[in-house]
């Protein structure tokens, strides 16, 4: 689902998809404390020119299109999380990250985590 999902599966333009990481959900036997289900995961690493408001809006409004709900607020004051309940009932966050968001090169390297 979360894979599939057309804010996962295609970045608006602007946003260059450079490697996609699918994790299903999976259950690992408890050893020395750690362990039991987790639920599915996507990353997806992407290069962009544009400016970090630029890019934080692209996606929002992605994500919004796609049926995302925004739940967060971060430190540039801009929607940097947001949610989804599938119609089964799975609720899914999604997450952008830049990294070095003050460097002044001209492309920069983000990802967009997604989780069930």
């Amino acid at each position: 689902m979360l894979a599939a999902d057309p804010v996962m599966a295609n970045l608006p333009a602007g946003l260059v998809k450079t490697n996609k990481k699918d994790t299903p959900a999976h259950y690992e036997t408890p050893v020395f404390g750690s362990g039991g289900s987790f639920g599915a995961s996507v990353v997806v690493t992407f290069t962009s020119a544009a400016s970090l408001p630029d890019i934080y809006k692209m996606i929002g409004d992605n994500a919004v299109r796609n049926g995302w709900v925004g739940t967060a607020v971060g430190s540039i004051n801009m929607t940097d999380r947001w949610a989804k309940t599938y119609p089964e009932g799975s609720v899914s966050v999604l997450l952008p990250t830049c990294k070095d968001p003050s460097a002044t090169t001209s492309t920069r390297s983000c990802t967009l985590d997604g989780g069930i």
